[in-house]
C-alpha cells in the first residue's frame, strides 16, 4: 500500500482543500464582522495557489515521513501554514473614508463561492467513502 494507505492520495488532497476552504471561510466571516472597524484591512487565502504548492509534492517518488510529533514535516504539509494575505482587489474608491477595505458585496460573493466549493469537496469525499464501503461489502453481493 505504500505511504498513501488505503485511502490513497486523493483523500489527503481533498482533506487539505477542505482545511483551506474552512480557513478561507473564517477569514471572510472575520472580514464581514470587521466591516465597520476603522483601518481594518480585509484578508484572504488563495486556495488554488496553496493547492498548486502541494501539486509538485504529491508527485515525488521519495517522500519524507514524520515519525514523531516533534519532527518537522515536509514543506507544504500540516507543519507549514498557508499564506494569508491582505486582499488587494479593491480600488481606492472602494476603501472607506476610515481606511477600511472590506467590500461586503465582494465578501458575500466569495463566501457563497467558497461554501459551494466546500460542499462539493465534502460530497466527493462522501462518495469515495460510499465506494469504499461497497468494495468492502463485496459490491453488494
Amino acid at each position: 500500500m505504500g505511504s498513501r494507505g488505503i485511502f490513497g492520495e486523493t483523500f489527503s488532497i481533498l482533506e487539505k482543500n477542505l482545511d483551506l476552504r474552512s480557513l478561507r471561510h473564517n477569514l471572510i466571516i472575520s472580514n464581514i464582522a470587521n466591516r465597520d472597524t476603522p483601518h481594518y484591512k480585509a484578508f484572504d487565502v488563495a486556495v488554488d495557489e496553496e493547492m498548486k504548492k502541494l501539486d509538485g509534492l504529491n508527485r515525488e517518488v521519495v517522500r519524507m515521513v514524520k515519525t514523531r510529533k516533534n519532527h518537522l514535516g515536509p514543506p507544504g504539509t500540516a507543519g507549514e501554514s498557508p499564506e494569508i494575505v491582505q486582499t488587494s482587489d479593491f480600488s481606492t474608491f472602494e476603501q472607506n473614508a476610515d481606511g477600511n477595505t472590506v467590500n461586503v458585496e465582494k465578501e458575500m460573493t466569495k463566501l457563497a463561492e467558497n461554501n459551494l466549493l466546500y460542499e462539493t469537496m465534502a460530497q466527493i469525499i462522501r462518495k469515495k467513502f460510499q465506494d469504499l464501503k461497497i468494495a468492502i461489502q463485496g459490491g453488494g453481493r
